[in-house]
Protein backbone atom coordinates (compact mmCIF):
# COMPACT_ATOMS: atom_id res chain seq x y z
CA UNK A 1 0.00 0.00 0.00
CA UNK A 2 2.90 2.39 0.68
CA UNK A 3 2.76 2.94 4.44
CA UNK A 4 6.54 2.99 4.75
CA UNK A 5 6.86 5.59 1.98
CA UNK A 6 4.27 7.83 3.66
CA UNK A 7 6.04 7.54 7.01
CA UNK A 8 9.46 8.20 5.47
CA UNK A 9 8.09 11.33 3.76
CA UNK A 10 6.50 12.61 6.99
CA UNK A 11 9.43 11.84 9.32
CA UNK A 12 12.47 12.41 7.09
CA UNK A 13 10.98 14.48 4.23
CA UNK A 14 12.49 12.04 1.71
CA UNK A 15 11.05 9.72 -0.90
CA UNK A 16 12.50 6.48 -2.26
CA UNK A 17 10.89 4.79 -5.25
CA UNK A 18 12.29 1.38 -4.28
CA UNK A 19 9.78 -0.94 -2.62
CA UNK A 20 10.95 -2.25 0.74
CA UNK A 21 8.69 -4.75 2.48
CA UNK A 22 8.21 -4.19 6.22
CA UNK A 23 9.18 -7.19 8.33
CA UNK A 24 7.63 -7.09 11.81
CA UNK A 25 7.62 -3.45 12.91
CA UNK A 26 9.68 -0.34 12.29
CA UNK A 27 9.45 2.58 14.73
CA UNK A 28 10.13 6.21 13.78
CA UNK A 29 10.09 9.33 15.95
CA UNK A 30 8.90 12.77 14.83
CA UNK A 31 8.72 15.93 16.93
CA UNK A 32 5.73 18.09 16.01
CA UNK A 33 4.31 21.35 17.32
CA UNK A 34 0.60 21.35 18.06
CA UNK A 35 -0.94 24.83 18.20
CA UNK A 36 -3.43 25.62 20.96
CA UNK A 37 -5.32 28.84 21.63
CA UNK A 38 -2.62 30.18 23.98
CA UNK A 39 0.64 28.53 22.83
CA UNK A 40 2.26 25.70 20.88
CA UNK A 41 2.88 22.33 22.49
CA UNK A 42 5.86 20.23 21.37
CA UNK A 43 5.02 16.57 21.11
CA UNK A 44 7.06 13.49 20.20
CA UNK A 45 5.17 11.09 17.95
CA UNK A 46 6.26 7.47 17.90
CA UNK A 47 5.10 6.07 14.57
CA UNK A 48 4.91 2.29 14.26
CA UNK A 49 5.04 0.87 10.73
CA UNK A 50 3.57 -2.63 11.05
CA UNK A 51 3.66 -5.49 8.57
CA UNK A 52 0.35 -5.52 6.71
CA UNK A 53 -0.39 -9.24 6.48
CA UNK A 54 -3.49 -10.99 7.82
CA UNK A 55 -1.27 -13.52 9.58
CA UNK A 56 0.14 -10.76 11.80
CA UNK A 57 -3.15 -9.91 13.55
CA UNK A 58 -2.07 -11.23 16.96
CA UNK A 59 1.22 -9.37 16.69
CA UNK A 60 -0.66 -6.16 15.82
CA UNK A 61 -2.86 -6.51 18.91
CA UNK A 62 0.28 -6.54 21.06
CA UNK A 63 1.61 -3.38 19.40
CA UNK A 64 -1.74 -1.55 19.74
CA UNK A 65 -1.84 -1.82 23.54
CA UNK A 66 -1.36 1.60 25.10
CA UNK A 67 -1.67 3.45 21.78
CA UNK A 68 -3.43 6.81 21.84
CA UNK A 69 -4.37 6.74 18.16
CA UNK A 70 -4.01 4.99 14.84
CA UNK A 71 -3.82 5.86 11.16
CA UNK A 72 -5.10 3.17 8.83
CA UNK A 73 -3.82 3.19 5.23
CA UNK A 74 -5.52 1.45 2.30
CA UNK A 75 -5.16 1.54 -1.49
CA UNK A 76 -8.55 2.58 -2.90
CA UNK A 77 -7.61 1.04 -6.26
CA UNK A 78 -7.26 -2.41 -4.62
CA UNK A 79 -10.48 -3.49 -2.91
CA UNK A 80 -8.68 -6.24 -0.96
CA UNK A 81 -6.69 -3.64 1.03
CA UNK A 82 -9.94 -2.06 2.21
CA UNK A 83 -11.65 -5.39 2.96
CA UNK A 84 -8.70 -6.49 5.11
CA UNK A 85 -8.80 -3.49 7.45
Amino acid sequence: VGKTSLIRRFVLNTFDEKYVSTIGARVSKKEVEVPTVAYKVKMDMMIWDLIGSKESTRLHEMYYRGADGAIVVADITRLSTIENI
